[in-house]
């Protein structure tokens, strides 16, 4: 079945793209992921799962190819919740005690 308008998906996917893909950039520069809490994470992952089985399964390529992108995105946000939480804790902690500063 083809969509009428198809090419408003992939105008609204680029664009959602790009705005994602800033704060990718700035978590990816800043390693600062306080804002972005694990259920944000994990609610928007779900979504883009739920979007990337429709598109697949529709054959549109305007909907599982972003879902693709935000999830590997989102992967690596992930990551870097996960690992830097405890680098920024050290971080802290040798800079009370003095032992590196700002």
């Amino acid at each position: 079945m083809i969509n009428r308008h198809e090419e408003l998906i992939y105008i609204s996917s680029i664009l959602t793209i790009i705005a994602f893909s800033s704060l990718v950039y700035n978590t990816h520069i800043t390693k600062n992921t306080t804002h972005l809490t694990f259920i944000w994470i994990f609610l928007l992952m779900t979504a883009q799962a739920l979007m990337f089985t429709y598109g697949k399964l529709n054959h549109n390529q305007g909907l599982y190819i972003p879902a693709t992108i935000f999830i590997i995105g989102l992967s690596y946000i992930l990551y870097i919740k996960v690992v830097y939480k405890e680098t920024n804790k050290i971080e802290a902690e040798l800079k009370n005690k003095n032992i590196i500063k700002d």
